[in-house]
């Protein structure tokens, strides 16, 4: 298996982006930045005004409304376009760091605290620090070229009066306050549930390669993915149609004293000269403002240099499928070291059909890194297991510790993990594991939290056994299973899988001696040379 180390640049974004959106975003980038350029039209064109002709001063000021009103147009639609094009990026970006942190080797016991940080923290940052600055430079290069500034002295009169009418751009932001809060819950919510599911799918990590779903679980986040940001997209989109009122209110602002200031030239009234108009009419920071967001944005952009660095794996860790074996056991001579020390050394043991055996030693022995060696979640340091004819996988056996993985969703879900069973088949599985009466009225469709935290721990632990009953699995290994639970309880859940037609192996402190002698278990004492049997 290889490793390929990608850079998220400029040409990773222009592969990720549609032709047409690519397109969108170079037009529109250009057309929004012509506010300068009409600014100094304006200026160019005042000076030919026929001032006595009324119709004439009334063309004029329609075609300066019409040629703002297309800027601005282009400025709204170029934030959505650019907002569309993050979506894009970000599906893919977080999609790619969901999918690469998935298959990494060390991180096999499911840890979920990397990619969560990767998809939340780093992809957020990519995407303010990279992706939105690599769209407004073009724009901000385009205003800095297309902008003239003439700077003349104002009037007093005419420039309150820019003032006052400027408040009209704070209306659209006090009526849209509502529905901005709306949005923004909506897809606060929708980001809380691909949290919980990124949670759920990585602390089911080795049961969800264990029973070959990842391909199902990845749709499904993607599913997920794609509602959080096109809930994103529909916040910003609010959020631009405010800006965008607003610009209309501060079109207003500019064309009502500007035919005001024109007014007052006619009559001579105030001093008020062209230039003065001009000078209320331009933007007087447009060239200063340009330089200084352009060099923020080179910042902003180089300082995600490191962060944008992103591994994939070239190949497939371990198979979707795998071919059924033989249900017969063999630790072969298995030895183990960790950090340089040997946890155990010469480990053998053989099983057959439904053999069914409890493992004890002493705290620290290695008695559930042996359950991880089998389960196919370890690799021997030295020595086979094998499972038939062939090295034991993942897949061969259901593995149920004192917490079994559970994730947000119902219990058919929770049972199939997304693939195709029928119903009959996991209602007999949930009468096997007796749940079937203490589900509700419809046990299928009863929705389970995530981390199951509104199940009891033998039925969390009764779930995970009809996963390895949906899928008719011939080894069930039992990590202390039965610690956290009162007697009762403890001896219902053994006798339920003791009483099943399969292979157990459970390793266990407190042992029912009524149980081994009713089910015949055989019992074998871990130490650090192997097994004692008896």
């Amino acid at each position: 298996m290889k490793t390929k180390v990608i850079q998220i640049n400029l040409k990773w974004v222009l592969k990720n982006l549609p032709a047409k959106l690519i397109l969108a975003i170079i037009i529109l980038s250009i057309t929004s930045s012509f506010e300068g350029v009409i600014n100094g039209y304006v200026l160019g064109q005042m000076t030919n005004i026929a001032f006595h002709n009324f119709q004439n001063v009334g063309t004029f000021l329609l075609f300066v409304l019409l040629a703002y009103l297309i800027t601005y147009a282009s400025a709204y639609l170029f934030l959505l376009v650019t907002q569309k094009s993050m979506q894009y990026l970000n599906e893919q970006l977080k999609y790619s760091f969901f999918t690469s942190d998935f298959q990494k080797e060390d991180n096999m016991s499911g840890e979920s605290s990397e990619v969560i940080n990767n998809i939340t923290n780093v992809s957020d940052q990519i995407q303010r620090q990279y992706f939105q600055p690599l769209f407004y430079l073009l724009q901000c290069i385009m205003t800095i070229i297309s902008t003239t500034i003439v700077v003349l002295e104002t009037n007093f009169v005419l420039g309150l009066i820019y003032i006052l009418l400027s408040a009209l751009s704070m209306i659209p932001n006090e009526v849209g306050k509502k529905r901005m809060n709306n949005r923004t819950d909506q897809w606060s919510a929708s980001n809380t549930k691909l949290v919980t599911m990124m949670k759920d799918i990585f602390q089911g990590k080795s049961e969800i390669n264990k029973f070959a779903v990842r391909k199902l679980f990845f749709k499904n986040f993607n599913h997920a993915l794609h509602a959080e940001e096109e809930n994103y997209f529909k916040m910003n989109q609010v959020q631009f149609t405010v800006q965008f009122c607003a610009w209309m209110c501060s079109l207003l602002a500019d064309i009502i004293p500007m035919g005001i200031g024109l007014l007052m030239v006619v009559y001579h009234v105030g001093g008020v000269e062209i230039g003065t108009i001009v000078t209320l009419s331009l933007t007087a920071d447009h060239i200063l403002e340009g330089i200084r967001e352009l060099a923020s944005y080179q910042t902003s952009i180089t300082s995600t240099k490191n962060i944008r660095k992103m591994s994939f794996k070239t190949g497939a860790n371990n198979q979707d499928q795998v071919a059924l074996a033989e249900p017969q056991l063999t630790v072969d001579n298995v030895s183990f070291k960790r950090d340089n020390k040997w946890i155990f050394k010469n480990v053998n043991l053989q099983l057959e059909n439904t053999d069914k055996i409890i493992i004890t030693g002493d705290s620290g022995v290695g008695k559930s890194t042996l359950l991880n060696l089998i389960s196919g979640q370890l690799k021997p340091t030295s020595g086979q297991i094998r499972f038939g004819k062939r090295l034991i996988a993942l897949s061969d056996s259901i593995f149920i510790s004192q917490k079994s993985w559970l994730f947000e969703g119902t219990v058919a879900e929770n049972l199939a993990l997304y693939q195709d069973f029928s119903e009959a088949d996991m209602v007999k599985v949930l009468k096997e594991v007796r749940l079937w009466k203490e589900l509700g009225d419809s046990p299928l469709n009863f929705k389970i939290d995530s981390n199951g935290t509104n199940l009891s721990g033998g039925q969390a632990q009764r779930m995970a056994i009809a996963r390895g009953l949906l899928r008719h699995k011939e080894l069930f290994l039992l990590d202390e299973i039965t610690s956290s639970l009162d007697k009762e309880n403890a001896k219902q859940i053994r006798t339920l899988i003791y009483e099943l037609p399969i292979m157990v192996i459970e390793v266990a402190h407190n042992i029912d001696d009524t149980l081994v002698d009713k089910f015949g278990l055989k019992i074998y004492t871990l130490t650090k040379n192997g097994f004692i049997e008896g």
